[in-house]
């Protein structure tokens, strides 16, 4: 029997999870990367791996949602029995990743500043990402169809984020901008695979 799994839409990974404290932040969570030619390397952001294990719960990582089934129902009327078919919502997810004792996920936790005026580029990551903000303010980007709308993050807020998701995060503030992520992985991926540079978007032509 196939294992039932459970859903959980938002996680923030926590500095205290570390046993770090937020002064003590000099490092980054979007990953170490390789730069490419057609890719969009960060600005003056760097970034390490203080922690790393295994997750083999049965989870799924994701994005809750609304699904829709259809279920032929038969109804007995003094004429006879009538077929239909109905529509049923039910709440679903859109999967990030899932984790099996079988199939088990990588976990790791990472630190990141960005400095004032810099980037981290534009990139995407292999599995579900959750981001906590312990200082400075940042701006988030992210392509969405056609369009890049701007999200302003600071301490004490977080966002979580799929792995379809192009997103570049700028500090337009005057202190740097430190984070901590916790990321749920594919098994097996190397620190240099936790984030992938991506070219510049067409939705965001002078965003970098």
């Amino acid at each position: 029997m196939k294992p039932r799994l459970r859903s959980v839409a938002l996680v923030v990974a926590a500095a205290a999870a570390a046993g770090l404290s937020a002064g003590a932040l000099t490092y980054g969570v979007y990953g170490i990367f390789s730069e490419t030619a057609s890719a969009t390397p960060g600005r003056g952001f760097t970034s390490t791996v203080i922690a790393r294990g295994m997750f083999g719960q049965n989870y799924t990582f994701g994005t809750p949602t609304i699904g829709v089934v259809k279920r032929k129902v038969r109804i007995k009327t003094k004429s006879g029995v009538v077929t239909r078919t109905v529509k049923i919502k039910v709440d679903s997810i859109q999967r990030a990743i899932t984790c099996e004792p079988s199939n088990p996920c990588d976990t790791a936790f990472q630190q990141a500043t960005i400095p004032p005026g810099g980037s981290s580029g534009w990139h995407t990551h292999p599995g579900a990402t959750f981001v906590a903000v312990a200082q400075g303010e940042g701006t988030i980007y992210r392509v969405i169809g056609s369009d890049c709308p701007a999200e302003k993050i600071g301490v004490g807020t977080g966002f979580a984020q799929m792995p379809t998701e192009l997103h570049v995060v700028r500090n337009e503030g005057s202190v740097p901008f430190v984070v901590y992520t916790l990321y749920v992985l594919p098994r097996g991926t190397p620190n240099t695979g936790i984030r992938v540079d991506q070219p510049q978007p067409t939705a965001c032509p002078s965003i970098n």
